[in-house]
């Protein structure tokens, strides 16, 4: 973004780890072949999904060991779907937080595995919410 690397990537590339980014994962409802033969090549246990913005298909989801979460910037059932943080404040919510769910086949629509909450201050605004208290706290979720 902006001219900048992805620092998750970065990482995994300087630990040998195989980095994709695929940009889509499935054409017309079908698994886009050649993307599911690279994801299934590293045999990954547990697929964790930080901002999902794209629907996975759930041979994908399904297919590692442990199953795959989604880490998602509300608290869950409410503000599913986009801008999560943005209709938090919108909405003048006093609480603002993070789920971590296992993924289905809806819209942040899987069983919860852990929420964090905190309060929304009076001069909050998405970027300070997120730098302040989503992103910190989800990693160390």
């Amino acid at each position: 973004k902006d001219g900048k690397a992805d620092p998750l990537a970065l990482a995994a590339e300087k630990d040998g780890t195989p980095v994709f980014k695929f940009p889509r994962w499935r054409v017309k409802g079908k698994t886009i072949r050649e993307v599911a033969e690279a994801y299934k090549s590293v045999g990954a246990e547990l697929n964790v999904l930080p901002f999902c913005t794209q629907f996975i298909p759930m041979d994908i989801i399904d297919s590692p060991k442990h199953g795959s979460i989604i880490y998602h910037p509300s608290i869950l059932p409410r503000h599913r779907g986009a801008s999560a943080i943005n209709w938090t404040l919108i909405m003048g919510d006093k609480k603002a937080g993070f789920s971590v769910f296992w993924a289905d086949d809806g819209l942040d629509t899987g069983p919860i595995l852990l929420q964090r909450s905190c309060d929304v201050e009076p001069n909050d605004t998405v970027d300070a919410l997120y730098n302040r208290f989503l992103f910190p706290e989800g990693i160390k979720a």
